[in-house]
């Protein structure tokens, strides 16, 4: 019987991947919702017309129902060119530990419908179940993990916490990237790219804004990671790769301390990307949308916060990266004694 489910399982979820083949046209991103609280959740999609361009306006409907018959909040949202066409909107006014269902359309297309769930009262006795991930390298590699979650755990999670190297900023680092056909990136912004390795056989690392932008777009088409976000409301904190590998603050540490890696402009166009294309709280302006300035990022940036989950979760979100200095042995330090 149980094989029998995953195989139901199976059919279930290639249905749905078929199912939104013509809402990725218009969404190729799909839809992903995070941060939630009792009262309020964190809504995200990138919004595309066939030809490249970019939708003036979309709106936005969440439903207490998958039917999306029974609507709670109805919203136009305009859409900013500036923002690559991802919209992201704080959604307030909501129950305590409900489930939602969010879509969003212009010019008569539909977004896959995305599932959410608010945080319980502060002083609720409601038992919560989170699943915990990190590092999904996009490169050669595949999210069989995720699969896991979604045929055997639908219904077993609450909320998804991701502790970081949501992407990364390489594309084929011989130390452990292995593009094939099906998993590779090459950056449309060559020249805003860092090279790596050698003249006769280099690789690339993001540093220009576009360069980030393309990761997040790219990591943001895989089915898996896709039904992940539209299943459950994800918090989200970066680790290194979000901007460079073994960084601290906004110093990178390819050279090994051979060179000044220190890159205040690269640090800042990979913290506006994460603010664009990740359903986090932040970057938001007094409206909930999309709002991102010179205060929001780096050495102004902000992502550790904490959310309370009833009475038996106090959940703290750190940053681990923009406020740490150097490795107290330093990478040049070899050959050296301690």
């Amino acid at each position: 019987m149980r094989g029998f489910l995953r195989s139901a399982g199976l059919i279930v979820l290639m249905c749905a991947v078929a199912g939104v083949a013509a809402a990725s046209e218009y969404f190729p991103q799909s839809v992903a919702s995070g941060d939630p609280t009792p009262d309020s959740v964190v809504l995200w999609t990138r919004a595309v017309t066939p030809d490249g361009g970019i939708p003036t306006r979309v709106d936005l409907a969440v439903a207490a129902d998958e039917a999306m018959t029974n609507v709670v909040v109805s919203r136009s949202i305009d859409v900013d060119a500036e923002y690559d066409g991802v919209v992201k909107v704080k959604v307030d006014g909501l129950l305590p530990y409900q489930t939602y269902y969010y879509q969003f359309s212009f010019g008569g297309n539909a977004s896959p419908i995305g599932r959410t769930r608010t945080a319980p009262n502060p002083g609720s006795d409601q038992p919560v179940r989170f699943a915990v991930v990190y590092c999904q390298d996009y490169i050669g590699r595949y999210y069989n993990t995720y699969y896991k979650m979604l045929l055997d755990h639908d219904e077993d999670i609450d909320f998804v916490v991701h502790l970081g190297d949501y992407i990364y900023e390489t594309t084929g680092d011989p130390q452990f990237q292995d593009p094939d056909s099906d998993r590779a990136i090459d950056f449309d912004d060559l020249e805003g790219a860092i090279q790596l390795g050698s003249e006769e056989n280099p690789n690339y690392a993001a540093a220009s804004l576009d360069n980030y932008r393309q990761l997040f777009r790219t990591y943001h088409t895989d089915e898996m990671l896709q039904q992940v976000h539209e299943r459950w409301p994800m918090l989200v904190i970066w680790d290194d790769h979000e901007y460079s590998n073994d960084s601290w603050g906004a110093t990178s540490t390819y050279t090994n301390g051979r060179m000044d890696e220190y890159d205040v402009e690269r640090k800042q166009n990979s913290e506006r990307a994460f603010f664009e294309f990740v359903p986090i709280d932040a970057g938001l302006n007094a409206d909930g949308l999309l709002d991102i300035g010179a205060d929001d990022l780096y050495p102004n940036s902000m992502i550790y916060r904490d959310l309370i989950y009833g009475s038996n979760l106090h959940l703290v979100l750190t940053d681990l990266r923009n406020f740490r200095p150097d490795h107290l042995i330093a990478e040049d330090a070899f050959p050296g004694v301690v």
